[in-house]
């Protein structure tokens, strides 16, 4: 999931601020459905072309109305990213993502180390967007299973309202094609979305 779309001229070295996420989380099918909206935390710390970025999100999950999931849960994600910026516009990055669920029967808990790419684009002064795309490697479940095919897509918006203060909006879509064999048995595909829209103020340092 994305944190703070630094913009390329920005003289600050660090950001932090909260955010307001609304999630949705999907396992197996569409009629295994869960929408939810809950605060969070995000920050950034960059040294020359190197950047850190961390983001922390709390979210209860509740069954939409064409779900037949019947309980609620918390989710709780962790996502870490390390970004070397290797032109103005490009980057390539590594980190991790994990997903905790309050509930392990209704949701699965999630873990996997994320490599990829981000660019960035100037709208106007003052202004950027930023496009990231990660694959999901070596992807964990509680309830085990195995992803060989697992990706995260992000799209970000940064607005400069002062030198120090910014506004961010934030998607992110992870689509994970998580196969399990149930006791031993035939190998099946459950595959796992889940989407996630965050705004927040980044504050600088």
């Amino acid at each position: 999931m994305v944190a703070a779309w630094p913009l390329p001229a920005a003289a600050q070295h660090g950001s932090i601020g909260p955010e307001l996420g609304v999630g949705e989380y999907r396992e197996a099918a569409s009629t295994l459905r869960y929408r939810g909206v809950g605060p969070g935390v995000s920050g950034s710390v960059a040294f020359r072309r190197f950047t850190a970025e961390a983001a922390v999100m709390s979210i209860r999950m509740h069954p939409t109305d064409d779900s037949q999931a019947a309980e609620s849960f918390r989710a709780t994600s962790i996502d870490v990213w390390l970004r070397w910026d290797a032109l103005d516009y490009l980057g390539f990055e590594m980190g991790l993502t994990k997903r905790s669920a309050d509930s392990e029967f209704a949701a699965q808990s999630m873990g996997a180390v994320r490599i990829g790419a981000r660019t960035h684009y100037l709208l106007g002064a003052g202004a950027a967007m930023g496009l990231r795309g990660d694959y999901l490697a070596r992807a964990r479940f509680s309830g085990g299973g195995r992803a060989p095919l697992a990706i995260e897509l992000g799209l970000g918006l940064d607005i400069r309202w002062s030198s120090r203060v910014r506004a961010t909006v934030q998607y992110s879509f992870q689509r994970l094609d998580r196969k399990t064999n149930p006791a031993g048995g035939v190998e099946v595909r459950v595959p796992i979305e889940q989407a996630l829209a965050r705004v927040g103020l980044a504050v600088g340092f």
